[in-house]
């Protein structure tokens, strides 16, 4: 994402460049085969939904499919430009596909490891609509400041999790969940400050002119 932050876009044109260098044959060969974005998204969500359904006793496979699902999110965007393709709509498609692991895993916590589910759902829920917001500033243009980033930290937490079959997401979760909150509170006020400000900018409607009448 592009956070209107001059460190924050030049590091983030680095990654790609550096991401798009490391899959290019992969990208390559899915081109040749044919293989659409958007169908690389749908692989990448039911390597999630994979990794979402393994219980504790084959965490491996929990690994694998957060490895796949990972690897889907970083090919897609590439192909996308390699093949000519990229459009909004693919965009809208890989920001959904990205997002979806805090959806399907806190659930997934839950289920296996007997994670709380209220700050299991908070932390969702919060996330979320924190990220929803960051999208639309950045569709705006307004600046945000610097946030941490919880969920690439939370999917290893859940693995973790996984593999000794035990708890390691609660308190985390509960703590980004009040920490998005406030990020959202703030990230609110600097949309909400931007269009007042354009709004006051732009000039008052003027009363529409007088038909003129010709009198005999």
């Amino acid at each position: 994402m592009d956070y209107f932050n001059f460190e924050e876009r030049a590091s983030q044109r680095d990654f790609a460049g550096m991401r798009d260098r490391i899959f290019s044959p992969v990208v390559g060969l899915l081109a040749r085969l044919r293989v659409t974005p958007n169908q690389v998204s749908a692989a990448g969500v039911g390597f999630l939904v994979l990794a979402g359904l393994t219980p504790p006793s084959l965490a491996w496979l929990a690994f694998v499919g957060m490895a796949l699902y990972v690897l889907c999110d970083g090919l897609d965007g590439p192909l996308a430009r390699r093949t000519g393709t990229p459009h909004p709509g693919g965009l809208l498609v890989d920001i959904v596909a990205d997002q979806l692991g805090v959806i399907v895993l806190p659930a997934a916590a839950v289920y296996h490891i007997g994670a709380w589910g209220p700050a299991m759902v908070l932390f969702a829920a919060t996330y979320v609509a924190f990220i929803g917001l960051v999208i639309y500033a950045n569709e705006l243009g307004v600046k945000l400041r610097r946030f941490v980033r919880s969920k690439y930290v939370f999917y290893l937490l859940y693995l973790a999790s996984l593999h000794f079959n035990r708890d390691l997401v609660t308190l985390f979760c509960a703590a980004f969940a009040l920490y998005h909150c406030v990020e959202t509170f703030a990230t609110l006020r600097r949309i909400y400050s931007f269009h007042a400000a354009r709004q006051a900018a732009s000039p008052q409607d003027a009363p529409p002119p007088q038909k003129r009448r010709d009198t005999p």
